[in-house]
């Protein structure tokens, strides 16, 4: 009766569009975001539907550490190792945008690429000549 009564009038429909707006500003942002603080050697995909992208991090990125180092900053983000099914996945991560604030999903993505950026760092050090 209760799902009679949500559906009959419509609700169901218009919060579908509610909730497809809402969701496609939160990509924008988090896509903006990843343009315009992540170093040049991470790409992500450009989802035209869904909750979740992908984030391709470069070769020398130990996901494990990049997770350890995200949750040190508060970011939080599912390693995409889980998802492969090979031996030696590639270092990607997925993730969320539909759960959280415009302003926490900019500073989420800052976070993160500072994390990105200092492992980096510890990858290729700069030696001084």
């Amino acid at each position: 009766m209760v799902i009679y009564e949500v559906a009959k009038d419509g609700f169901i429909d218009e919060h579908v569009r509610t909730l497809r707006q809402v969701y496609r500003q939160r990509r924008d942002v988090i896509l903006a975001a990843l343009d315009r603080y992540m170093p040049p050697e991470v790409r992500w995909t450009h989802p035209d539907g869904g909750l979740f992208l992908w984030v391709h991090l470069p070769p020398e990125i130990s996901i494990r550490e990049l997770f350890e180092e995200a949750l040190r900053r508060d970011v939080a983000f599912v390693p995409g190792d889980a998802f492969f099914t090979t031996p030696t996945p590639p270092p990607t991560a997925r993730l969320n945008f539909s759960c959280m604030p415009e302003d926490v999903i900019i500073e989420g993505i800052r976070r993160l690429s500072e994390a990105i950026k200092d492992l980096q760092r510890t990858a290729h050090p700069v030696i001084a000549t």
